[in-house]
C-alpha cells in the first residue's frame, strides 16, 4: 500500500500548492545554467525534463487514486522519485563500463511501435510536444534503458532464481492481472472532412459516407468499400483496426461500437475530422486467462522484478561513493541514498 500512497503523491505535485513546493515545475534550480537539471551524478545529468515525464506518466496512470496527502508525504515522495533517477543513472554508468552498447534494432523497434499508436505523423509530433521531448531526447531515454536492461540481465542471470511455487503464488494473488477483458475486432471506414471547409465540399463528403452506407446495407463487403473509399490510415487491409478493448477508442466512438452486435454496422459519427462508421467482425468475452498459458511470462516478469531488486541494491552501494549534486531548491528535496 506504501508504494502506491508514494507514486499518488507524485500526481498531486502538479495540482496541490504547498509551501516550498509552488511554481511551475517543482522548484527553481540553484544556478541559471543548470536550470533544466534536477541532479549531477559524477558529472552526468539528470533532466528536468525527464523528471518531469516521469511525474506525468505516473499521473496519467493513477489521477484519481487515493485520497489527498499532506506536503510532507508530498515531499517525501517527490525526494524518492529523484532518488530512484539518480540509481539508475548509476546503474547505467555501469552498463557503459561494462562495455554495453544499446541495441539499436531494439529502439528503432519501440520508436515505431509508439508512432503506430498514432493515426498520422502529425498526432506523434504533438504528443511528443506535449510531453516536452524531442524525438532525439526520447531515442536517447530509450538508448538508455536498453543498456540498463542489458545490464541486469547480464549481470544478474546466472543468480537469480524463480521457483514454480513463486510462480503459482504469484498468479492466484494477481488474478486481475490476466483478466481478460471483453474484446471486439472493428473495421473502420473513414470519410475525411475539415471544420475550415466550405459548406458544399463538406456535403458533398457527407453525401459520400452515405453512399457507402447505403452500399453496406445492401450486403457489399466493408473490407472492399474501405480499400475503395476510405481515408483513413487502415485503407490498405481492408479498414482493421484488430481487437479493441475498452478504454482504446475516443469515447465519441466507443459507447456506439461497444454496443453493436457482431456484424453490425454503425450510424454515420461525425468528427472533426471526418464521417466515420464502424463494423464489429467479432466478440471476445471477459476471460481469465489460464495459468499454464501465462506461467512463461510470470517466470521473466518475476525473474525481471528479482534482478531489478539486485541492481537496486548494488546502486545503493554505488550512491554511497558517489559524487551526487542535487539542483532542486532544499525546500522541495533533499535526496538521500
Amino acid at each position: 500500500m506504501m508504494r502506491k500512497i508514494k507514486i499518488y503523491v507524485l500526481v498531486l505535485l502538479t495540482v496541490i500548492g504547498c509551501a516550498g513546493v509552488a511554481g511551475p515545475a517543482y522548484g527553481q534550480s540553484k544556478k541559471a545554467e543548470t536550470a533544466d537539471k534536477v541532479a549531477l551524478v559524477n558529472g552526468a545529468p539528470i533532466d528536468k525534463a525527464e523528471f518531469d515525464g516521469e511525474v506525468l506518466r505516473i499521473q496519467k496512470a493513477l489521477l484519481g487514486f487515493g485520497k489527498p496527502l499532506t506536503c510532507n508525504q508530498i515531499s517525501a515522495v517527490h525526494t524518492d522519485v529523484l532518488e530512484s533517477l539518480i540509481r539508475r543513472e548509476l546503474i547505467y554508468q555501469e552498463s557503459k563500463k561494462a562495455g554495453i552498447k544499446p541495441d539499436e534494432e531494439a529502439v528503432d523497434r519501440e520508436i515505431k511501435a509508439l508512432r503506430n499508436q498514432f493515426s498520422n505523423e502529425n498526432d506523434y509530433r504533438n504528443e511528443l510536444s506535449r510531453r516536452n521531448i524531442t524525438e532525439d531526447m526520447l531515442r536517447q531515454r530509450l538508448q538508455k534503458n536498453s543498456a540498463i536492461q542489458q545490464y541486469i540481465e547480464r549481470q544478474y542471470a546466472s543468480t537469480v532464481t524463480v521457483t514454480d511455487s513463486e510462480m503459482v503464488s504469484y498468479y492466484e494473488n494477481q488474478l486481475d492481472v490476466f483478466k481478460q477483458p471483453l474484446q471486439v475486432r472493428v473495421s473502420h471506414i473513414l470519410v475525411q472532412s475539415d471544420p475550415s471547409w466550405d459548406a458544399s465540399r463538406k456535403r458533398d463528403a457527407r453525401k459520400k459516407v452515405e453512399e457507402i452506407l447505403n452500399d453496406l446495407k445492401k450486403n457489399r463487403d466493408f473490407a472492399a468499400l474501405a480499400r475503395e473509399h476510405s481515408d483513413g490510415p487502415t485503407r490498405t487491409n481492408g479498414g482493421d483496426l484488430g481487437y479493441i478493448r475498452p478504454g482504446q477508442l475516443d469515447k465519441q466512438f466507443e459507447s456506439k461500437v461497444f454496443a453493436l452486435k457482431v456484424g453490425e454496422v454503425s450510424d454515420i459519427i461525425e468528427t472533426d475530422n471526418g464521417f466515420h462508421l464502424f463494423k464489429v467482425v467479432e466478440k471476445k468475452p471477459e476471460t481469465i486467462l489460464a495459468y499454464e498459458d501465462v506461467k512463461e511470462k510470470i517466470r521473466q516478469f518475476l525473474f525481471e522484478e528479482k534482478a531489478k531488486q539486485e541492481a537496486d541494491r548494488q546502486a545503493k552501494v554505488l550512491r554511497e561513493k558517489a559524487d551526487v549534486r542535487i539542483l532542486l531548491s532544499e525546500e522541495v528535496t533533499s535526496a538521500k541514498p
